[in-house]
């Protein structure tokens, strides 16, 4: 039952036979997705957004929430997603975007974050599509949608309740498991990365070094090796020694190569 719980739109909805059963105080839960001003709230049940607002506080559905933060009547109610993280757009390829044929992360994003650049001076700063990070909660809608892979969505931290009562809870090493190896991943990607200008200069650097150590042949020594290079060649094209290495007869093949080399 943990998706019910957590999830941001309520898309799920719980139905325990027998009922009973399962109750779900007894699962952790992640923070709300709005914060209210008590101050400022009125609660006034002839309101029609007050009324949703009263009635969607207690399940996750952002979409609601969204436009709640755009008509409350006292301007009380405000966005605050429990997940910290960060909208990549992928500057470098958006030459594949085609935002007026697609719009999926436009269309698809449950509290509009995702809008695409009308003015000359947008276009420049956040090029053909661009998101308010400001109303994001970073669901992950808008990486599943894109058909080219453009945008990345990264998590970096979330706001996780403890549950409201005492129970037995089976699916705890799930939780433990997977959470640390998000804090895994998190460690190798924080890792600082070779930069392989550095890498291709300490190569040049220990060339160097081997060129420098290698003694260098005189001419006479050039001459002899080239002779000496030229008969192993002519050898080894000879019909009488091509046998031999087909026949495995390594000691005719020695002894041959040696008189050769005397």
């Amino acid at each position: 039952m943990l998706c019910a719980i957590v999830c941001p739109t309520d898309a799920f909805h719980e139905n325990f036979e027998p009922e009973g059963q399962i109750d779900l105080d007894e699962f952790p839960t992640i923070g709300k997705f709005y914060k209210i001003d008590e101050d400022k709230c009125v609660e006034d049940l002839n309101n029609e957004i007050c009324q949703l607002c009263l009635k969607v506080r207690d399940r996750n559905s952002v979409k609601e929430y969204y436009r709640i933060e755009k008509e409350c009547p006292t301007q009380c109610f405000h966005i605050d997603s429990p997940i910290e993280g960060e909208v990549i757009i992928k500057k470098n390829m958006l030459w594949k975007c085609d935002p007026q044929g697609c719009k999926a992360c436009v269309n698809l994003c449950p509290t509009e974050s995702f809008f695409i650049p009308e003015s000359a001076e947008d276009v420049m700063k956040y090029g053909k599509i661009a998101c308010n990070e400001e109303a994001c909660f970073y669901c992950g809608a808008c990486e599943n949608s894109c058909p080219d892979d453009l945008i990345l969505v990264e998590r970096k931290n979330i706001v996780i309740e403890d549950p409201k009562k005492q129970g037995n809870y089976p699916w705890i090493k799930g939780w433990v498991k997977n959470i640390k190896e998000i804090l895994r991943k998190r460690l190798i990607e924080g890792k600082e990365q070779f930069s392989i200008p550095i890498i291709e200069k300490e190569i040049e650097k220990v060339k160097e070094k081997i060129i420098e150590s290698i003694p260098q042949l005189s001419e006479e020594d050039r001459r002899k090796l080239n002779e000496l290079n030229e008969k192993i060649q002519t050898l080894l094209k000879s019909k009488k020694i091509r046998y031999w290495i087909k026949d495995k007869k390594v000691d005719k093949i020695l002894k041959e190569l040696r008189k050769q080399l005397q």
